[in-house]
């Protein structure tokens, strides 16, 4: 298989001769597979996050496709993981970006990213069952956007992150399907969220490169900790692997994924790669999967050794991720570039990782 050299393309903060060369130094290690190895299926425009429902093994996929003014609906693609085929869309009211799935309970949750709110759907009759404000400023310039979601299915509680210069993390009591908090001092732009069940953890990164630590049960902020001092990051998504107390962290402006210990905030690692958007653990497999959008490709990442095992190239731009229930195999979507959006329908990959 050829491990060819791929440049990346424009809007990298860093010059386009280190990025490359950073590439050179993982795909070297790397087999380098093109997307017609694995299938794909086009399934709508404006793809975002993705569940998989391991109790009736269905792929959920929200999306938003169109910002156009008036059009202001949402919809949810359940998907058939085996043919990629959609069989059934759900409409929202209102635009779909994250999700979280409570696949005991049927409930899935979508962030609606522009309206500040939290839509709750039957997955079963696919029928909405609230909407949940969570933000509630009428003026524009002090609203604060939902981003990502993280379900706390034993204490019944959705935490929600709100993006803006002054930060919050929202908590939604899902039993009764109302807002119950709303935690400050989150610092700049609180961007991803990661949960320890066990230990009653939530992480949290930011904007200002922080780690924050909040306690489940009290919801005070344990630790925050700046986890580079001598750099400017700009955290946007985290992944836990809460049995050795390990946080991957992607910066879209690091040509690098952070290993980093929850407990003191250092860095034990720095995997080579290239700029991230999400990343995502898999404990059964001790891998690390992370999308980067821009260069167009997806590395699967030995999580013991920090290794690229595997480089998939896209022709589009990989977004979210999400895994199969039993964590052998790996859905992403892929969006279409501006100039491609009204013309082509976004699209998403399945990857088979035994067969890697």
């Amino acid at each position: 298989m050829s491990m060819h050299l791929i440049a990346p393309t424009k809007g990298f903060s860093l010059s386009a001769l280190t990025s490359a060369l950073l590439l050179w130094s993982c795909s070297t290690l790397a087999a380098e597979l093109p997307e017609n190895h694995f299938q794909t299926k086009p399934v709508g425009y404006g793809l975002y996050e993705l569940a998989f429902d391991g109790e009736n093994n269905t792929l959920f996929a929200a999306s938003t496709p169109s910002f156009a003014k008036g059009k202001n609906t949402g919809i949810v693609y359940r998907v058939n993981p085996t043919t990629l085929a959609t069989d059934a869309n759900i409409l929202t009211q209102r635009r779909a970006f994250a999700t979280a799935l409570d696949e005991q309970r049927h409930l899935l949750y979508i962030g609606n990213t522009v309206d500040g709110s939290v839509t709750v759907i039957d997955t079963q009759t696919g029928k909405e069952l609230a909407t949940i404000q969570l933000d509630e400023s009428v003026k524009e310039d002090q609203f604060t956007p939902t981003r990502e979601m993280v379900l706390d299915k034993k204490n019944q509680r959705l935490y929600v992150t709100g993006t803006a210069k002054k930060g919050v993390l929202w908590v939604i009591d899902t039993a009764n399907r109302k807002k119950i908090a709303t935690l400050s001092n989150m610092g700049e732009y609180p961007t991803g969220i990661a949960l320890d069940s066990e230990r009653g953890r939530i992480y949290c990164v930011n904007g200002g490169g922080e780690l924050i630590t909040l306690d489940t049960a009290s919801h005070n902020i344990l630790k925050r900790v700046v986890v580079e001092p001598a750099k400017k990051h700009f955290f946007l998504n985290i992944s836990l692997d809460s049995k050795t107390g390990r946080a991957f962290i992607t910066d879209p402006d690091l040509p690098k994924v952070l290993v980093v210990d929850v407990n003191s905030g250092k860095i034990l690692h720095q995997i080579d790669v290239i700029n991230s958007l999400a990343v995502l653990f898999n404990p059964g497999r001790n891998e690390i999967y992370i999308s980067h959008r821009e260069a167009k490709r997806i590395s699967i990442v030995d999580s013991n050794s920090y290794q690229v095992k595997n480089s998939i190239t896209t022709t589009a731009l990989p977004n979210s991720l999400a895994l199969s229930a039993d964590g052998n195999t790996l859905f992403a979507s892929i969006k279409q570039s501006k100039e491609e959006m009204e013309k082509k329908q976004d699209y998403l990959i399945k990857i088979n990782l035994g067969g890697l």
